[in-house]
């Protein structure tokens, strides 16, 4: 009798820490992070060897995309939340320049987990946990999702990737790695 109601407590334990596990962190609480006044200054992603400043870039149109103009920094989408506010902050990168790899050339190697930073002027950092990466074609990428309005706070990085046309179209595809901020 007494493994009986031993076993059922046991089940019943179990089943609500696997519900909980699958909650969103935006369901069960929601995130409290602290994002610094001023724009981001760094990206730093250990696991892939990046260090890069930040530029600021404001396009037009939100299905307009644009790498920094150094092959070395990360540009942010500034009319756009930024980096740990609600929504889901752009960072582009180029993923090689005329000679050599540049800085997101090892974005493909992310994976679930991995740590990006994003340091502010200040010294304060915002962490962020990668959660997936996927592959678009340019005209199709996920535009009503990347602006939707939400109170997830996410980033994502953005490069080029896919076959190089020489006809001036560049790459015909861009990599995105999603991550969460982490509290």
């Amino acid at each position: 009798m007494l493994r009986s109601i031993a076993f059922r407590v046991l089940i019943c334990t179990l089943a609500l820490v696997l519900g909980a596990a699958s909650l969103s962190p935006t369901s069960a609480h929601p995130t409290k992070i602290f994002v610094p006044p001023g724009w981001p200054k760094q990206v730093v992603i250990p696991s892939i060897g990046v260090n890069a400043p930040v530029e600021s870039l404001a396009l037009n149109r939100p299905q307009d995309t644009h790498a920094p103009y150094r092959w070395g920094d990360v540009a942010w989408y500034d009319l756009g939340p930024k980096p740990g506010q609600p929504g889901f902050a752009q960072i582009y990168g180029h993923v090689d320049s005329t000679c050599c790899p540049a800085v997101f050339y090892l974005l493909k190697n992310l994976h679930p987990g991995d740590i990006i930073d994003v340091r502010y002027r200040d010294g304060r950092i915002v962490r962020f946990s990668v959660k997936w990466q996927a592959v678009y074609w340019n005209n199709q990428l996920p535009t009503k999702w990347m602006y939707q309005n939400t109170k997830q706070r996410g980033i994502l990085l953005i490069t080029c990737t896919g076959v190089f046309h020489f006809d001036g179209s560049g790459y015909d595809h861009k990599r995105m790695v999603f991550a969460t901020a982490v509290p």
